[in-house]
């Protein structure tokens, strides 16, 4: 009611409803964001694609930047862009190599693109150098390829119990699906419940980015819940 109040008087005061409409919506739109962020950040593409214009002129300033090489294919990777990313990241391999984010990129890239024991390989080097990369995000890769290829059950609870101490929210979440997908609900429950965990004790900017996740969490294991039933 009160927002009802408020467009009419606002209308009254400009005489356009439809700019009233339109200033509301946007309002709405960023105080979801700033304080929910369930919806997805609408100038995000734009500046994605800004910073990537930016890496390829350096590029062409620099062929030898390989950390222009290394952002480029890691923007392009989140983009879904996997066939690029690889084409990035593959220039760089020479200096690259050793480098957790590098190795973790290049093989959730080759993973995407069918080359899985490519990425396999990769992944494992990335956790080697170092087993927080990326807030633990290739073991989500590497739960999925050793389900997937039926690898014995010590290679699968190892990277279970790295996901545990390094995985964020979001990795919990993600793995656990794998997990259910892959019938191994026990499992599953533990990450879901290690999401919800995780979210509660997130404050501010981190509370809106795993807020999505928490919500996906309770969903599956209420849908768990009535499986059982």
């Amino acid at each position: 009611m009160n927002k009802f109040i408020i467009f009419v008087l606002l209308s009254y005061l400009t005489g356009n409803p439809l700019l009233v409409l339109l200033i509301m919506l946007l309002a709405i739109f960023f105080l979801e964001r700033r304080f929910v962020g369930l919806l997805p950040d609408l100038l995000g593409p734009w500046r994605r694609a800004k910073r990537i214009r930016q890496l390829k002129r350096d590029i062409a300033i620099n062929p030898a930047n390989a950390e222009s090489y290394l952002e480029l294919g890691e923007a392009y990777f989140k983009q879904g862009k996997y066939e690029a990313a690889i084409s990035f990241l593959e220039s760089a391999s020479n200096k690259m190599e050793g480098h957790p984010l590098f190795h973790f990129c290049l093989g959730a890239s080759y993973y995407e693109c069918g080359r899985v024991s490519n990425g396999k390989e990769e992944l494992e080097k990335a956790i080697k150098a170092n087993p927080k990369v990326s807030m633990g995000e290739p073991y989500v890769y590497l739960v999925k390829i050793y389900l997937e290829e039926g690898l014995p059950g010590e290679k699968i609870e190892h990277a279970f119990k790295q996901l545990l101490l390094y995985g964020s929210p979001e990795v919990f979440c993600r793995a656990g699906r794998h997990f259910l997908r892959g019938y191994d609900r026990e499992r599953a429950r533990r990450l879901f419940h290690e999401t919800i965990e995780s979210y509660e004790v997130c404050r501010g900017s981190l509370r809106r980015k795993y807020r999505r996740w928490a919500i996906l969490a309770r969903v599956s294991l209420s849908s768990m819940g009535r499986g059982q039933s």
